[in-house]
């Protein structure tokens, strides 16, 4: 199992999403978490436009590096004590919420004759990372003129632990916060970063605060979409597929045949004698339940760590052995399958 992908495609979701945002003065951070630090997709993505790159870990930036890929890039998760030494190094920018962390990245900065640039997050209800909104004001102040450190602005995020969704009044209510954290200690953010590619609705229909100026934009770049129903203006929802190839088919009974052992099978449905073919990947491969297979009359059956079974009776044109099936992935299935490309143990 492989996963491929076009590049000119992810660069022309990159330049319709820049266009987007530019025309209300928001600058876009091009998330290349999904792809584990692919240069071939941070480059699509600086070539459509995005001038910062935003990275998940330490390990996808020195990736990236080591990749010849030379932008600046955010570093989009936390950084631990132990990383510090190496975000200096690698990263211009990265998102925060504990002081200490930030006196930390400060030393280091100093030791390497450079500043390094901060955003504190602020938890609007998601109850992932950020410090709580009437914590802002305290933390802000503790983290400005550290030595070293240049914070930037404020940020949140929407969605991506509780499904907190954004809204325009949870924008508008953000934007107060960061100026009331302005208000009290006497600055203006250069940097009011709101959240990522769910906010684009906001920013297409023109409801998106004037404040905002920074979205960091992965899912719809990458497959022209978001978690929100909402159409987004992006040309292309096919720049990635996953491919399998068909390493056995056989005519088998529908209903498994024994004890069922694992409470949490779902139960199976008797419909007979059905061809089946299995193809060469599974869950160690890429998230299973984020395929949708390409090819008329293929559906999925179930898969183990390295096996993944589809149904193939009605399948058009007829499956063969050797036969290579395509997948549309979604963004999981993306991540998943791109990090298990990375992998020394999982790579071809």
């Amino acid at each position: 199992m492989r996963i491929e992908f076009d590049g000119r495609r992810i660069k022309a979701n990159a330049a319709a999403v820049v266009e987007m945002c530019a025309a209300r003065g928001i600058r876009v951070v091009g998330v290349t978490k999904g792809s584990c630090g692919h240069a071939g997709v941070a480059r699509a993505m600086l070539s459509g436009g995005v001038q910062l790159l935003g990275e998940s870990t330490v390990a996808n930036v020195r990736r990236l590096r080591d990749q010849g890929v030379t932008a600046d890039i955010m570093l989009l998760r936390l950084p631990g004590l132990s990383e510090v030494d190496d975000v200096v190094a690698l990263a211009q920018v990265s998102l925060n919420s504990e002081i200490e962390t930030v006196h930390a990245l400060g030393r280091a900065a100093r030791a390497r004759g450079t500043t390094h640039q901060v955003i504190l997050m602020v938890d609007m209800g998601d109850r992932r990372e950020g410090v709580l909104p009437e914590q802002a004001v305290g933390a802000a102040g503790a983290m400005l003129g550290l030595p070293g450190i240049d914070l930037v602005g404020i940020g949140t995020n929407f969605g991506c632990m509780a499904g907190v969704v954004p809204t325009v009044a949870a924008l508008e209510r953000f934007v107060g916060i960061v100026e009331e954290i302005e208000r009290v200690v006497g600055i203006r953010f250069r940097v009011v970063s709101a959240g990522g590619s769910d906010c684009l609705e906001f920013v297409d229909r023109g409801e998106i605060p004037p404040r905002v100026n920074q979205l960091r934009v992965g899912e719809a770049i990458l497959l022209g979409v978001s978690d929100s129903p909402y159409p987004l203006p992006i040309p292309h929802r096919d720049a990635f597929k996953v491919v399998a190839e068909v390493i056995e088919i056989k005519t088998k009974p529908s209903l498994p045949e024994g004890r069922i052992g694992y409470e949490d099978a779902p139960p199976p449905e008797d419909r007979g004698m059905r061809r089946r073919a299995i193809l060469d990947g599974g869950e160690l491969d890429t998230c299973v339940r984020g395929l949708r297979p390409m090819r008329p009359g293929v559906t999925i059956v179930g898969a183990s760590s390295e096996h993944l079974v589809v149904d193939v009776t009605d399948a058009r044109p007829d499956v063969r052995l050797g036969d290579r099936l395509e997948f549309a992935p979604n963004y999981e299935a993306v991540a998943t399958a791109m990090y298990a490309a990375a992998s020394p143990s999982r790579a071809d």
